[in-house]
Order: C-alpha cells, then structure tokens, then sequence
C-alpha cells in the first residue's frame, strides 16, 4: 500500500495505491497457487484512491476496470474475519448511490483495512459534504 502526499485544490491526485494481498487468500488457496505457479496471484485487486473517485481494477485473462465518484459514496464499511484479523488484513464495502440505485464495490484483502475507510471517509467530508454554516454546526 502506497499513501502519496494530498490533493492539491483543483486537480485529480492519487492520495493511496493498493493490490489485494496475497495473504487474503488464504492457507489453502496458497498452496493450490503454489502448485499452479501463482496464476491466481495475477489477477489480484488493485485499488487507486484519489480525491475524486476510487478506480478498481481486477482481473488477469478480462480486465475489469469499475469508477466509483467520492461524492457518490454512501457508506463505508470494514469487514474482518477471524483469519484477516490474524494477519492484519480486511475488506472494504463501498455503497453508493448511481442513479436511483445504490451499488456495492467490495475492496477484498486490504493491508490497514481502517485506515484505508478513513481515508475514503475523510475524501467524502472534502467533497461531498456542503460547505455551508450550518454544515458546520453539526
């Protein structure tokens, strides 16, 4: 995971770049990639934060490259089972809202999974939140 210097005013900056680790496999997803020379390590996760959108891009044979706007985010979720626990790792739910319907992008196998969401949570506060007084006052 790579966390770059903030955004300036004004221009869409990357602020965090990360791939799903390999550790978000698993020890007996490990092994069968052992045996298969590590093909499915190829199409891991990456995920790019920059202060306008989050870019998610998978996949090793077929790409897939999904674009999710700050300002479109509804919520943030982190999720971590007992073995993502043990090795530091998590995912992270985005909800948000395209045009009348609320979509979920799962960002699977995360290092800091927590400081990841408040980063994104921090994003939105900058971009989606009103700027007037009485934003302020709550």
């Amino acid at each position: 995971m790579t966390v770059l210097a903030p955004a300036a005013e004004g221009s869409e900056q990357t602020v965090l770049e990360a791939r799903e680790t390999k550790r978000s496999y698993g020890p007996a997803h490990f092994l069968l990639s052992c045996l298969l020379l590590g093909l499915p390590f190829l199409g891991r996760q990456r995920v790019t934060l920059t202060n306008e959108r989050i870019i998610l891009e998978q996949g090793f044979w077929t790409r897939t490259r999904d674009d999710v706007e700050i300002f479109r985010i509804r919520d943030v979720v982190v999720r971590q089972s007992l073995y993502q626990r043990l090795v530091g790792i998590g995912d992270i739910v985005i909800k948000s809202l395209e045009g009348r319907s609320e979509e979920t992008h799962v960002l699977r196998g995360l290092a800091d999974p927590v400081r990841v969401s408040e980063t994104i949570r921090t994003l939105w506060n900058r971009t989606a939140r009103p700027l007037s007084r009485a934003a302020i006052l709550d």
